[in-house]
């Protein structure tokens, strides 16, 4: 005979294990022994289990007690909404028909769409005069006047809110305009500048 390997001792003592616990939980004590006095007692409180089972009141019984259902069962327990309404879908709108030649409401062939044309952006007048110029060469001053108000103002100056002095040349000053591209410019000579 082979001797029993790991396995085997291991479900022998897993078999012991289960055989001492279910004889500790039913093996009756002794003191229940002495109350009963006879080794027959947990048999005779099964079999009063088992009379007090058949004493229960059977399925039927049950149901009759309670009665029946009114209806049948609406609500899906499964589910934890109702199911919307379901909503028409709009109808699609008709397309207008295209009169054809020989009807009565044909006009004439569509005319192709004009292409647009481009407006050119005229600045305004600039009402300044330039009367000279002073400073330093790098940062120079240019000096307006305009209605007997005389203005100092160098390169970036914004005038009267709407006018940029963007350059100042030797005999020329050019303007810029608040609003318009950069690239829109009116030059005004400088008085006394040699042309």
């Amino acid at each position: 005979m082979k001797p029993p390997d790991r396995r085997q001792k291991a479900l022998l003592g897993v078999g012991a294990l289960l055989l001492a616990v279910a004889g500790w939980v039913y093996w009756p004590s002794s003191g229940e022994l002495a109350r009963s006095g006879t080794p027959e007692a947990p048999r005779q409180a099964v079999r009063g289990a088992v009379r007090a089972a058949s004493e229960l009141p059977s399925l039927e019984d049950l149901k009759a007690q309670r009665g029946e259902l009114a209806g049948a069962v609406q609500r899906n327990v499964f589910r934890f909404y109702d199911t919307p309404t379901p909503v028409p879908p709009t109808p699609r709108p008709t397309a207008t028909p295209v009169p054809v030649q020989g009807t009565g409401g044909f006009i004439g062939p569509l005319q192709p769409t004009p292409t647009p044309t481009v407006t050119p952006i005229i600045p305004p007048a600039v009402p300044y005069k330039a009367v000279g110029m002073f400073g330093p060469r790098d940062r120079m001053i240019a000096a307006l006047e305009e209605g007997g108000r005389l203005i100092g103002a160098r390169e970036g100056d914004v005038l009267d809110g709407r006018f940029i002095l963007k350059k100042i040349n030797r005999e020329s000053i050019d303007f810029a305009f608040v609003g318009l591209p950069p690239e829109i410019t009116r030059r005004i000579p400088i008085a006394g500048a040699a042309p």
